[in-house]
């Protein structure tokens, strides 16, 4: 999986360095955090990507799996071109047989806000295993060690990699494909 976000831009971020098997764990971590937010999108958005998949329309409408769409290279049956309409998100065809649909979706760069959340989990996963030995504790109460303190009033609700709902309501609005769908008739 490529993550939102390098070690360098973490390493940026909070004015460090990490070598040898930190930077190991750094790259995991990121990686990790990149994977929650696809989950919590609810689709890949970075890289660009070609994919061929079959497609069953239903009257005639395909929603094409990836969003943003780049280019619909081909829609064909049987090895042969199919003629088709491509609308924002979605293809028409003229029936409902199968087709193999080869498309370009996704951005070359990762998104700003993506890339910003991916090294704020990494970090607060990184600050969570380097103070307690763990990725989550969700039923620490009180931690102490020298003249640091950590206590959790919600219970370590939200330690780990994880967004509070506002954060992932927000990644949902700006790069989920949405609940809004266009009918038109295929001519």
């Amino acid at each position: 999986m490529v993550a939102f976000a390098t070690v360098e831009d973490l390493e940026a971020l909070l004015k460090t360095t990490y070598v040898g098997a930190d930077r190991v764990q750094v790259e995991k971590l990121l990686e990790a955090a990149s994977g929650h937010l696809r989950f919590v999108i609810g689709q890949d958005v970075y890289p660009v990507t070609t994919t061929t998949y079959t497609a069953y329309p239903t009257f005639g409408r395909e929603d094409l799996p990836q969003w943003p769409v780049v280019e619909v290279v081909s829609v064909q049956r049987d090895g042969v071109d199919v003629k088709f309409t491509y609308r924002p998100g979605f293809i028409l065809v003229a029936n409902d047989d199968p087709v193999d649909v080869t498309f370009t979706w996704g951005v070359a760069e990762p998104p700003a806000e993506l890339n910003r959340l991916t090294c704020v989990l990494a970090a607060q996963a990184l600050q969570m295993f380097e103070s307690t030995g763990a990725l989550s504790v969700g039923g620490l109460s009180s931690l102490s060690i020298d003249d640091f303190r950590a206590a959790f009033a919600d219970g370590g609700a939200e330690t780990g990699v994880a967004l509070s709902p506002h954060a992932e309501k927000s990644v949902k609005r700006a790069f989920g494909r949405g609940d809004v769908i266009v009918m038109e008739a295929y001519t």
